[in-house]
């Protein structure tokens, strides 16, 4: 996923402070289901692009939702033995 905000309003740097990251720093953090970065493709006084993307890993997201799936079963199975 890709998503991107500009503004115009001088100065438009003012965009990476209220986002709290530095227009000239890529920042990249690990979630849950894959990565996101955020980045700034246009950072001028007159125009600023923040960006963040979202990369999604579907192999490691199927081997945990396999995983669930393989343990809820296993939980519902011994709980109806009873």
């Amino acid at each position: 996923m890709y998503l991107t905000i500009s503004t115009t309003h001088v100065p438009a740097t003012d965009l990476g402070y209220l986002l709290h990251k530095r227009p000239g720093k890529v920042h990249s953090v690990a979630l849950s289901f894959g990565q996101a970065h955020v980045f700034y493709p246009e950072a001028t006084e007159n125009r600023c692009t923040a960006a963040l993307l979202i990369e999604v890993d579907p192999i490691e997201n199927i081997g945990k939702l396999r995983f669930f799936f393989v343990r809820s079963r296993c939980l519902v199975h011994a709980g109806s033995s009873r």
